[in-house]
């Protein structure tokens, strides 16, 4: 890594850098000295470098005291852990290219192309949001401030228990989650829920069906939806009616909800409603992966996807979707309505 770093640096067709002193020494606590030479300036930095970083030791080299500036170098920093090295004000830089320098008179950010992404991890993660194990994030964001231990995950969630380990072992590295002995809390909720964002994909995870009904009171289309559905495939309702249910800001254009299945003809006929490809004003939604019913609140007569749910599928859709979701979130209330 010491020479990939190098020949990186030396490379670098914008900022001039220097190895001031490349062999480690006991004494000084670093792996190397570098200097940044920038518009006549000099900025050095005790680097250290590590090839499996992890939330723990990015705090260690975050707390670390001298008198230069610590800075990171690592084969491949997730976008997660450049973010907490970002809060912790920890310079770092990784072998894809992706730079953050921040020191007295100094900033610097960079981040790498898609086509310079050559560098991965070691060991591949698991990944936290795939349908499946979305089902982990999806209780944990449901439930802040609880505690948990991996069983009572394991069955809240119905993953197995080696899954549960996999992704509670990531989400420690990443410093998402908590972890004192066998107790586990969210210690980023926030930066947990934009993981999940950036990787969601709402026409991907979903079938949708649009419908156009004849009735235009909203509220009351959710009411037949609910008692045309059979017991066994009770809608949980998403996007702007549930938001609306949680925390009004924009006026609901259509009723969208969760089914299992998409309903038969003999309940469209209950329901008066036609199927529609564009401009509907109830849509069901079938999810790839059951866990959007594992966590849901309920509102009036109505079941509701928990709001960490109900944000995301709020993000990729027109009609002020964005806008609904945003202050959905910045409302206190957020991700406190789970049971």
């Amino acid at each position: 890594m010491r020479e990939a770093a190098r020949e990186l640096l030396a490379h670098d067709p914008v900022l001039h850098w220097k190895w001031k002193v490349w062999e480690p020494r006991r004494e000084r606590g670093a792996d190397a000295v570098l200097e940044l030479e920038l518009d006549g300036r000099r900025f050095g930095f005790d680097v250290e470098f590590v090839q499996t970083p992890t939330a723990r030791n990015t705090n260690r080299l975050a707390e670390r005291t001298g008198g230069r500036p610590g800075l990171l170098i690592a084969p491949h920093l997730s976008e997660t852990l450049a973010g907490q090295c970002r809060e912790r004000g920890l310079n770092y830089l990784d072998l894809n290219g992706r730079l953050w320098l921040r020191t007295k008179g100094l900033l610097v950010e960079r981040q790498p192309g898609v086509s310079s992404q050559r560098v991965r991890p070691a060991l591949t993660p698991p990944d936290l949001f795939s349908a499946k194990s979305s089902r982990l994030a999806r209780a944990l964001l449901s439930h802040p401030g609880r505690t948990w231990s991996q069983s009572e995950l394991v069955a809240r969630t119905g993953l197995s228990p080696g899954l549960v380990s996999r992704l509670v072992r990531h989400l420690v590295n990443e410093g998402l989650l908590g972890q004192d002995r066998r107790v586990l809390l969210v210690a980023r909720a926030d930066a947990l829920l934009d993981a999940w964002a950036a990787r969601d994909d709402w026409a991907r995870r979903t079938t949708v069906r649009q419908y156009s009904l004849l009735e235009s009171d909203l509220e009351a289309v959710a009411r037949r939806l609910v008692k045309c559905l059979p017991t066994s495939g009770q809608p949980t309702f998403t996007q702007w009616f549930a938001a609306n249910l949680r925390h009004p800001y924009t006026t609901p254009p259509v009723v969208s909800a969760y089914v299992p299945e998409l309903p038969d003809e003999r309940v469209e006929r209950a329901l008066t409603a036609r199927r529609v490809t564009d401009g509907g004003t109830l849509w069901l939604a079938v999810p790839e992966d059951d866990g959007v019913f594992r966590e849901t609140q309920r509102v009036g007569d109505f079941t509701l996807a928990c709001d960490a749910q109900v944000y995301l599928d709020l993000l990729p859709v027109g009609w002020r979707g964005p806008e609904q979701a945003k202050a959905l979130r910045d409302w206190k209330g957020f991700g406190k309505g789970g049971r």
